[in-house]
């Protein structure tokens, strides 16, 4: 029966990452007195792509250029088998809290060599510019993680979900929330693609089916990180807990879209100092965790 509870969340994490995505900029695009489109229109965008053919880069490396998109689509699928979502059943093993990180950081790392692999320096500075923010949010999550932990006394799923409510916990939720949104590529943390100054960034150069499963990828890991975020906070009874997770999907995504309407764009260097602040902050959090607070 495991195994198709984990398949009905997978089912429903490839369905609605899309719609999420629509949604949310039906969101946007109403906070800015436009109609937008439907929120089905990611779906429609996604269909299109898969129908066209993939071109190459005569100046790529072809090999890597390739086999990224295919490399950071398992990776996140990979993290959505574990993690639970609508159900409250996953692969349950020690430590795959952990495993949930990996797969994201492998999928963002798989992202980055694509577009390094293009030869196109637009894709390049975009990647660079991945990479940079993405180090400087695995520090701010590393510390996150730590409180986590130490809160538990546990890094698997079946211990973590909920999260006992303390100041520490409290605050490393604010910190989860935040990072959320940052690694989310969202304005002003959409530094890597930049639409006007490198157009596209990592995404420049990738084109049909391949494009489809980058994109894919960037819905799939929101919606992950919405999961993760509202395991922490939802109640362990099953009936109770699909509710406030379909409910906590919509919440989360109307807030972060708020949010993103109204910013401009971030330098990376702004981004940085930001994140080398929040880490700071992070690092006080876990001292509190350390003393029982």
């Amino acid at each position: 029966m495991n195994i198709i509870f984990m398949a009905i969340n997978l089912a429903f994490a490839l369905i609605i990452a899309p719609l999420i995505d629509g949604f949310e900029r039906k969101v946007r695009a109403r906070l800015q007195n436009r109609r937008g489109p439907s929120i089905f229109q990611t779906w429609w965008d996604l269909i299109k792509l898969f129908r066209r053919p993939s071109i190459e880069p005569r100046d790529s490396v072809k090999s890597f250029y390739i086999m990224a998109p295919y490399l950071t689509f398992t990776a996140i699928l990979t993290a959505c088998l574990i993690l639970p979502t609508l159900l409250p059943h996953s692969l349950n093993f020690a430590g795959d809290l952990i495993v949930v990180i990996y797969m994201v950081s492998l999928a963002t790392f798989g992202f980055s060599i694509g577009a390094f692999s293009s030869g196109n320096p637009y894709a390049q500075i975009g990647s660079s510019r991945e990479l940079s923010l993405f180090m400087s949010e695995e520090l701010v999550l590393a510390f996150v993680v730590g409180v986590i932990a130490l809160i538990s006394r546990s890094l698997s799923f079946e211990h973590l979900f909920p999260l006992p409510l303390r100041i520490s916990s409290i605050l490393a939720l604010a910190l989860l929330f935040v990072i959320i949104y940052v690694t989310s590529s969202r304005i002003p943390f959409d530094i890597p693609e930049a639409e006007p100054e490198i157009i596209e960034g990592p995404l420049i150069e990738y084109s049909g089916r391949h494009l489809a499963l980058l994109l894919y990828f960037i819905h799939l890991k929101r919606f992950l990180l919405y999961g993760l975020f509202l395991n922490f906070i939802l109640p362990e009874k099953p009936g109770i807990r699909i509710g406030g997770f379909l409910i906590g999907l919509v919440i989360l995504s109307l807030v972060y879209s708020s949010l993103e309407a109204y910013y401009g764009r971030f330098r990376i260097d702004q981004a940085i100092r930001l994140m080398k602040k929040l880490s700071f902050v992070a690092f006080i959090v876990w001292i509190m965790a350390m003393v029982g607070w």
